[in-house]
């Protein structure tokens, strides 16, 4: 559902995906105080969408080199445009189906010892709590001891307009599809005007990211978390772990 839902709609999505996020910046001020990262910074960038969290690096990470490990499986969103300043390596990978096999995603990423491993605008898009912890614990797996994870998860309710409009959309889409179970947080949204296409949305409460953290506590300590983003702002809440010396 999501998958198609990112295939067909590419370049109006996009267009709407170009400004950096706020958060990530203060992301990058955690990285600048890691003398490791003077001179280069290597980054996972699990579903990397347009990339313009590379374009951002290449503005705002001065100077030095950066190195990104760019994942996703939108091939039309991700080679879109090229990242000057930037040595991007890209890999096409269904993230989700990556994580129903029995090695695990992080045996199927092309990245390791890096120095920041991120996850934006992804964690919503997956239903079950076992695959959100299993892309925390990729993330954490890739990163380089001490090294830093930082992930995003949207809490839409923050914002009426955005939680009136998915319970409006969620019930439509639900009875389209025959669908009656959803759990709570859980929504379905569609894009712009479109009813044709619709995504799977969770509403992140601050129990769910307690949860996570608290499940990756042995192999990485929680160093930040904080929100920002969005018209409303917010919307976004960020969680920076740091990987256990090994």
């Amino acid at each position: 559902m999501t998958g198609e839902f990112y295939a067909r709609t590419s370049a109006s999505f996009s267009a709407t995906r170009s400004a950096p996020w706020e958060g990530w910046q203060r992301v990058l001020d955690e990285m600048r105080s890691d003398e490791a990262c003077s001179y280069g910074l290597r980054v996972l960038d699990l579903a990397c969408g347009n990339l313009r969290f590379e374009r951002f690096l290449a503005k705002a990470w001065q100077p030095g080199l950066v190195e990104a490990f760019a994942v996703d499986a939108c091939d039309a969103l991700a080679l879109s445009d090229d990242v000057p300043g930037v040595a991007v390596r890209y890999q096409h990978l269904d993230v989700v189906e990556a994580l129903s096999r029995e090695a695990g995603l992080a045996s199927s990423l092309e990245a390791s010892d890096c120095d920041l491993s991120v996850c934006f605008g992804f964690m919503h898009h997956l239903p079950l709590p076992e695959q959100r912890l299993r892309v925390l614990e990729a993330l954490i797996e890739c990163a380089r001891p001490g090294g830093i994870v930082a992930v995003s998860f949207w809490q839409l309710s923050k914002s009426e307009r955005l939680l009136r409009k998915a319970q409006e959309t969620t019930a439509v889409a639900a009875d389209a599809l025959g669908l009656d179970d959803l759990g709570a947080g859980d929504y379905l949204l569609g894009w712009q005007d479109r009813t044709d296409v619709v995504r799977y949305c969770h509403d992140f409460s601050e129990a769910d990211i307690d949860e996570l953290a608290l499940a990756v506590a042995p192999q990485a300590k929680e160093i930040a978390r904080f929100s920002a983003d969005g018209a409303t702002p917010g919307l976004n809440r960020y969680l920076l772990l740091r990987r256990s010396p090994e």
